[in-house]
């Protein structure tokens, strides 16, 4: 049985853990939620570089991971090549946006990308189909971890900051996730594109059908966080 790391800025990698167990349950999962440095979309490369070596030393001397998920679109767009040069030994797969599946049903022109403005910078298929539409929401992930119990009052946030009239919404970030039905409810014209699942079904490609018993873990660096966070495991 495999273990798996997931490492997020926060509750983010929450909605990559439940399509992980959902689609290939016989693993040990431990998601690690940074909440000490959310948010990770306002930082350099070398800043996520250091933090995310950091981390990862400091999570392997109480759980030897085989394969890590990097279950945030910023880190995957800043440090994943790095990390896999600096663990040779270790499988780590990113989280993109689905831009792939959107384009495969919707024109450039007509497809909105939202994301942090670090994942913008340096994922390479935003940058390579130009016409797409981008909106960048740097605060929205810390307010999603703030407002996990009542996330209605980003209405007015999401209705402020994403002017939609595109025909596909990617969420960039794992974060926004948590806010799809609002998306849904706001933009009722435009259908919504997620990654969970294609992080998913990449999981499954390293993972042997297996019978045993999974188990899943949640570290926080922030305690008084993780109650909220395994209730919002949970929801639904």
């Amino acid at each position: 049985m495999k273990n798996v790391l997931l490492i997020d800025s926060g509750s983010g990698g929450i909605n990559i853990l439940k399509e992980c167990v959902k689609v290939c349950p016989h693993c040990n999962y431990l998601l690690f939620c940074d909440v000490l440095n959310l948010p990770y979309g306002e930082k350099n490369k070398e800043d996520l570089t250091r933090i995310t070596i950091s981390n990862l030393e400091r999570i392997r001397t109480f759980f030897n991971f085989e394969i890590v998920i990097l279950a945030c679109n910023t880190l995957t767009a800043t440090v994943l090549d790095e990390m896999r040069k600096r663990y040779e030994n270790i499988t780590f797969i990113g989280t993109v946006p689905a831009i792939k599946p959107a384009l495969c049903e919707f024109k450039e022109e007509d497809v909105l990308v939202l994301a942090t403005k670090t994942t913008m910078e340096n994922n390479i298929l935003i940058n390579k189909h130009k016409k797409l539409k981008k909106v960048s929401l740097n605060s929205l992930a810390p307010l999603i971890d703030e407002n996990l119990d009542n996330l209605e009052v980003l209405k007015e946030y999401i209705q402020k900051n994403v002017l939609c009239d595109s025909k596909a919404i990617i969420l960039g970030c794992t974060h926004y996730f948590a806010v799809k039905s609002l998306l849904e409810e706001l933009y009722p014209n435009a259908k919504i594109f997620d990654s969970a699942n294609g992080v998913a079904r990449r999981l499954k490609s390293f993972v042997e059908s297996e019978k045993e018993k999974f188990q899943v873990q949640i570290f926080c660096d922030k305690p008084e966080n993780l109650a909220k966070f395994w209730w919002y495991y949970f929801k639904n």
